[in-house]
């Protein structure tokens, strides 16, 4: 008796230390500000409204293709399915997550241009870039606009659980799936003509045989999102293989950078700079298809993921104010200090993600030096929407929405924010 008294004595002798230990490991992180309150105001009142006000083409279709700051319509005018597609992602993932009728408009107003105006009845697939009427401009197939049409129908059908959404997204999945799969490196070739014909040497849009890390991480994040939508096999086998091609074949885990062009075999091909936006922007689309899969905890998705992020803070980091400068090489400070929109909103969430894969002060930091950079700096107070670019010395430049310039960036991270901290 006296030994099991003693035996139990010991035992709760060491939970009694260990207690606080483990309580401090389940207590929420204690935040500078309420940044999920702060990210929500911006998106609904800075963002999403500044697109109600500004950005709804009512006269033509679709969502107005050019605007200045104050968000005034700007020439050429063009509409190009990049941003018309995210302006349907942004409307859609808005309202699963605010469920407001005007949402919903917003969204199918920017559907319904895209399925009449952009898409292509003949040969499949959606159409490059359009005039204000809706005038075809540009015929050209590139792998990084279908990638957003499949999770702006993914997403649709996700909001609004919209068969015909869902079954179009599947068939354009399809379509590029047996156009664009490389059967025997794996992967996509990128770039295609109206026919579907490779593309020659083009560049704007990508070399043929050229391979891309930013067309395969979209192409890795629409595809996650479709996989979402409809548990399709065929889909979860391609998230897999992308998933597998980014941290074995695109990122150089010990150098912590992806790089940027490869050949047909995987080979690095002009690969010596870093894009600090891709790398962060893939640091947390790695761990966001893992989870879909159901591999949350492989360990190597998360140290791919944290190197990504270690090279970014590393390199690419302003300590002083927050912001993640444009790029610069594999290793070493950056070249370009230029601030544009979508890097800031990709670090923003990769800061977050890294923090919630560690639970590192370092991170959390971070996190909040970057978060409170983007809302008080980059955010415009003024007119709305988030600045295009922040220039070295300061000054504002470029458009509020251009051809590649929607709210898409800067909505996700509000969204992703808002929805991993509000998590119980």
């Amino acid at each position: 008796m006296k030994t099991h008294r003693r035996i139990s004595f010991l035992v709760a002798a060491i939970l009694l230390i260990l207690a606080p230990a483990a309580l401090a490991q389940e207590q929420p992180a204690k935040w500078s500000r309420d940044w999920a309150a702060e990210f929500r105001q911006n998106l609904q009142q800075g963002i999403l409204q500044f697109w109600i006000d500004h950005g709804i083409d009512r006269e033509h279709g679709g969502m107005i293709g050019w605007l200045d700051r104050q968000g005034k319509p700007i020439p050429p005018g063009t509409k190009s399915l990049v941003e018309q597609a995210q302006m349907v992602w942004t409307f859609a993932a808005a309202y699963r997550q605010f469920p407001q009728p005007a949402y919903k408009d917003a969204a199918t107003h920017a559907l319904k241009f895209l399925r009449e105006k952009m898409s292509d009845a003949r040969y499949g697939g959606f159409y490059w870039l359009a005039d204000r009427d809706g005038r075809l401009m540009d015929v050209k197939k590139h792998l990084y606009g279908q990638s957003f049409a499949i999770a702006a129908l993914a997403e649709y059908a996700r909001a609004f659980n919209d068969p015909r959404a869902r079954k179009e997204a599947l068939a354009l999945f399809r379509l590029i799936d047996s156009k664009g799969h490389d059967d025997v490196n794996g992967g996509y070739h990128e770039a295609f003509m109206l026919t579907w014909l490779p593309l020659p040497d083009d560049a704007t849009l990508g070399a043929r045989g050229r391979k891309s890390t930013d067309g395969h991480l979209h192409l890795l994040e629409s595809f996650t999102t479709l996989y979402l939508a409809t548990q399709d096999a065929k889909v979860r086998a391609r998230v897999e293989e992308l998933l597998d091609i980014c941290l074995n074949k695109i990122v150089d885990a010990d150098q912590g950078y992806a790089r940027i062009y490869f050949t047909d075999d995987w080979k690095p091909a002009d690969s010596e700079t870093s894009s600090y936006g891709d790398d962060i922007e893939l640091s947390w689309l790695l761990t966001e298809a893992a989870e879909a899969l159901g591999r949350g905890d492989d360990p190597k998705v998360k140290k791919v993921s944290l190197a990504l992020v270690d090279h970014t803070l590393r390199d690419g980091f302003d300590r002083k104010r927050g912001g993640v400068w444009k790029e610069g090489p594999a290793q070493g400070p950056a070249r370009s200090k230029r601030l544009l929109w979508w890097v800031q909103a990709e670090a923003t969430v990769g800061l977050l993600n890294a923090f919630q894969l560690t639970g590192k002060e370092e991170y959390r930091q971070r996190f909040e030096q970057q978060a409170g950079y983007t809302l008080d700096d980059f955010a415009d107070r003024q007119y709305g929407e988030w600045y295009n670019t922040l220039e070295p010395d300061g000054r504002i430049t470029g458009e509020k929405a251009n051809e590649s310039k929607a709210a898409y960036h800067a909505a996700q991270a509000c969204l992703e924010v808002i929805r991993r901290l509000s998590q119980k």
